[in-house]
């Protein structure tokens, strides 16, 4: 009886954290912020294997708004949460909105797999060093999935969102 008790408590502690991690916001810092040298120097693999550095993916997109999804092909909330990016993205055609995908898989393969499987349309880049990189420890990631948005100057104009169907990410990208 005990232990089931010390479980069940164990257990509800960690829901508990979890739901904090979704719910705390993002640093302040963050807003209205270009990202520094460590990140934008930070390299990243393309689904066709090429090296590209967050600066170049940034600029490859200069000009537009930019949806940014860290997500994982493991993260059950990431695949629950992928029609609502699909309404998202239909509401945005049209628009000059770019959605770039960074994955924190460790398994290339299963990357790739995903991508095709959910038809994800985007830019599709692997953080090569999974859950730790400049960038998830800039942004203090602590949940994934986890939209931010930058404008067309490449500022962060929305820091943290962990449902695509968040009514902040149709406000800073729809007009």
């Amino acid at each position: 009886m005990k232990r089931t008790v010390l479980a069940l408590s164990f257990f509800l502690s960690l829901i508990a954290l979890q739901l904090q991690a979704q719910n705390d916001p993002a640093p302040q810092y963050l807003m209205n912020q270009n990202f520094p040298d460590s990140v934008l120097q930070m390299t990243f693999q393309s689904v066709g294997g090429e090296e590209a550095t967050f600066a170049q993916i940034l600029e490859g997109v200069k000009g537009k708004k930019v949806f940014v999804d860290i997500w994982a092909s493991w993260c059950k909330d990431c695949v629950a949460g992928m029609p609502n990016l699909k309404k998202l993205q239909a509401q945005a055609e049209g628009e000059e909105v770019a959605f770039v995908f960074l994955s924190v898989d460790r398994e290339e393969t299963k990357w790739k797999q995903a991508i095709e499987k959910y038809n994800l349309v985007g830019d599709h880049y692997l953080i090569s060093t999974g859950w730790h990189s400049p960038l998830t420890d800039y942004i203090v990631l602590d949940w994934i999935p986890r939209y931010f948005v930058l404008d067309e100057n490449g500022e962060i104009v929305l820091s943290k969102a962990v449902k695509a169907d968040d009514k902040k990410l149709q406000e800073v990208l729809l007009p």
